[in-house]
């Protein structure tokens, strides 16, 4: 039995891959721990917290497509060194805002600087893995984006005791450093011996990857209620000592699925593995509507985390198997804001729902999203599968 990657997934350029989305998930998940901390002193309101996550998001959800579209033309390194610069220059630029609103004017900078480096990142990956094995390039390459996400919280705590913000802001310099280091040592273009014609690139997404961005809406539709809802929820009905359990338990379960299922698409299939993904999914949110209580929080972490390691890596894969090489950027470009549209829209959603019903109804819509999300999915499969057994060999 094989436990190591096979040596076609350790390339040069994909192990740059990996260091840069680890470094850039480093930086923006510590910022996204500090900045609430750091705008709170300066005297932000709960609202304007918020507003630190929304601009990003929308930001992200506007441009992921068309980034994905300039590494069709133009290759990764060339989208991806700007986009280290600019992160570096709004670290920087966080140590003299002295006002909340500044803090917020400069996320925007965040999130265009982390869309120029992550899609075109995760486009190299799935482009320049070999195909036996581009589910198992691509699953370590998330693997990589989950692991700062248990690491960044606690590093980003001690760093605000021992100094402030600005300690903080100098690791996210650091980071945006690394990224266009590494950035370096991906060639100017892979896989295809024309780049993309110009009108691509002008393109706002990628009509080949609509129907799966469709069902990826669907199915993070309730991903923002795990953060939002699910701590409001459990303090409410005093389990609020059971969510540094739940947390934990999601995050190791996540990164563990995804170091010891990252090849499981390339064995069984991409579509076998997505319909109990989508399903886990959903289960994982009708256990959130439960009471909160040890079983049902644990049920909870362990459904949503064995999903969530899965659905997303496996649906990049997908599409870069069903796009033409001079288009899989901007399929994936789609697929990406089409992540960021779930949260935004679903966010919304799932807050009036529990506004007017109440946390459990309000986790029921993910629930029923997601299910939506699996049903959508295996029938656009079997209305494609005749088309696909009549083309010609």
């Amino acid at each position: 039995m094989r436990i190591g990657p096979p040596r076609g997934v350790l390339t040069g350029a994909l192990l740059a891959c990996f260091g840069i989305t680890a470094a850039l998930h480093l930086a923006t998940v510590l910022l996204n721990t500090l900045l609430p901390l750091h705008v709170t002193a300066l005297g932000a309101t709960k609202t304007q917290v918020g507003l630190l996550f929304s601009v990003t998001t929308l930001v992200g959800m506007v441009l992921r497509p068309a980034v994905g579209g300039w590494v069709d033309r133009h290759g990764a390194r060339r989208v991806i060194v700007p986009g280290a610069l600019l992160l570096l220059a709004t670290s920087l630029a966080f140590h003299a805002a002295g006002t909340p609103a500044a803090v917020i004017a400069l996320m925007a900078g965040i999130g265009i600087g982390a869309s120029l480096v992550s899609t075109p990142a995760s486009v190299h990956v799935a482009v320049a893995s070999p195909a036996p094995h581009r589910g198992e390039a691509v699953g370590i390459y998330y693997l990589f984006s989950s692991l700062p996400v248990a690491a960044a919280p606690p590093l980003a705590l001690a760093l605000f005791r021992a100094g402030g913000a600005g300690l903080g802001f100098a690791v996210v310099s650091a980071m945006a450093v690394a990224v266009g280091a590494l950035a370096w040592r991906l060639g100017p273009r892979v896989a295809s011996d024309q780049p993309a014609p110009a009108a691509a690139g002008s393109r706002l997404f990628s009509r080949r990857a609509l129907g799966l961005a469709g069902v990826l809406v669907l199915t993070t539709f309730g991903h923002s209620a795990i953060y939002g809802f699910v701590p409001l929820s459990a303090m409410e009905r005093g389990q609020g000592a059971l969510l540094p359990w739940f947390f934990g338990i999601y995050a190791a379960w996540l990164i563990a699925c995804r170091a010891l299922l990252r090849g499981l698409a390339d064995r069984v299939g991409r579509a076998q593995v997505l319909v109990p993904a989508m399903a886990m999914v959903s289960v994982g949110y009708a256990c959130l509507a439960l009471p909160p209580t040890a079983p049902s929080l644990v049920a909870a972490a362990l459904c949503l985390a064995s999903g969530g390691s899965l659905l997303y890596p496996t649906l990049i894969t997908l599409v870069a198997d069903r796009t033409p090489v001079a288009e899989r950027g901007l399929a994936i470009g789609t697929i990406a804001g089409a992540w960021d549209v779930g949260i935004v829209v679903g966010s919304t959603l799932v807050g009036f729902v529990v506004e007017r019903a109440g946390y459990g109804p309000g986790f029921l819509v993910g629930a029923a999203a997601a299910a939506a999300g699996l049903l959508v999915f295996v029938l656009a499969e079997r209305r494609r599968a005749p088309a696909v057994a009549g083309k010609p060999a």
